[in-house]
């Protein structure tokens, strides 16, 4: 929460001297995160996103600003790739999420295969075709999180009894009969 007495300057309005002095203060605060990209890169993302500046703070940036700017930097190609790829409790979450999600719409699928001898319509067939497939990014987060450890989250164990999975020849042999076409 900023105090009343933090002015908050947009960053068009900065001296170079606020914007050098802003620069500094980011690369000390993110260099724990971005500890290989090059200042250029770090005084080109200011000038892209121009963020809010906090003139006088530690912080030098908003939270939200600060936020953008983190993601910012993250997809630079100056970031290198790391190996095995970092992927934090969030990411990994929504991609349990989504691997969930695929399993429950196989099972719906299942059910208006086996209740209707119509097909669907085109909204719920293009529903079932987006959410019935696999979703690779999904699995490589999960594949990437060392379970074995103590610490490690708790594993979603997905539907129970199993069934087709998302994208095998048995989805599509069902999606072709409820929703052609797709």
């Amino acid at each position: 929460m900023l105090s009343l007495s933090t002015a908050i300057m947009p960053y068009a309005q900065a001296t170079p001297a606020q914007r050098e002095q802003a620069l500094r203060l980011v690369q000390v605060r993110l260099q724990r995160h971005f500890p290989y990209l090059p200042t250029p890169a770090f005084a080109r993302a200011l000038a892209e996103l121009q963020p809010n500046l906090l003139p006088g703070s530690p912080a030098a940036l908003p939270y939200p600003d600060l936020t953008h700017l983190v993601q910012y930097l993250a997809g630079l190609p100056e970031q290198p790739l790391l190996d095995p790829p970092l992927y934090g409790p969030w990411a990994l979450e929504l991609a349990q999420h989504l691997l969930l999600t695929s399993e429950m719409a196989v099972r719906a699928l299942q059910e208006v295969a086996a209740q209707s001898a119509q097909r669907s319509g085109p909204a719920l067939g293009a529903l079932l075709r987006r959410t019935a497939g696999p979703c690779s990014l999904a699995e490589r987060l999960v594949q990437a999180q060392p379970w074995g450890l103590p610490s490690s989250p708790r594993l979603s164990f997905g539907l129970p009894g199993g069934g087709p999975a998302p994208g095998s020849p048995v989805v599509e042999r069902l999606l072709r009969r409820v929703a052609p076409g797709g």
